[in-house]
């Protein structure tokens, strides 16, 4: 199979998604940050150049090229505002995969179903370019992601990961997928 990228820009009704540009590193790092409450779930720590490693490098699976990587902006179409970011890598673990690395919508924005609808696009887009599945990784006690994703259709489970107990300083992480 050839790797089919996402385009570079797509729409929803209420939504711009595009590449993210080299000017907008700085806005998106900022967004990326209010984000960082998830590392209470998930155990990790604050990168604070992760929009510039992701346009410079990706954030790339084991043995992946920065090629298969994309960072994406989401605007609101209205206002043309700063709405969310989502990573995604094309082919992996297998090249029938698409893997949604991360999704964030600004915390003024939550509740609106602007989420849900970059995904449901996204899936469409997904399932078009004739990938075979698309995964998406999860920390175990982020419940509001748990039941976004599961509420997505990616509500098969294929793998837990990380701590093999549990603990308030303990984290494991669940790889949800929905197969086309």
């Amino acid at each position: 199979m050839t790797i089919k990228m996402i385009p570079s820009q797509w729409e929803t009704n209420r939504l711009t998604i595009k590449d993210m540009t080299q000017q907008e590193i700085t806005t998106v790092q900022e967004l990326y940050e209010q984000g960082s409450y998830i590392h209470q779930w998930d155990g990790g720590s604050l990168d604070k150049k992760y929009a510039s490693r992701c346009f410079t490098e990706g954030d790339l699976p084991p043995g992946g090229t920065r090629a298969q990587f994309n960072i994406q902006v989401i605007r609101l179409k209205d206002k043309g505002n700063l709405a969310g970011l989502l990573t995604t890598y094309h082919g992996y673990p297998t090249p029938e995969s698409f893997y949604i690395n991360y999704l964030y919508m600004d915390k003024e924005l939550h509740k609106k179903g602007l989420g849900r609808e970059v995904v449901s696009e996204l899936l469409s887009i997904v399932e078009q370019a004739e990938y075979r599945e698309v995964r998406a990784n999860v920390a175990i006690k982020n419940w509001p992601a748990l039941r976004f994703w599961t509420g997505q259709g990616l509500n098969t489970i294929q793998g837990i990961y990380g701590d093999k107990e549990y603990g308030a300083d303990k984290y494991a992480d669940i790889e949800l997928v929905k197969v086309f």
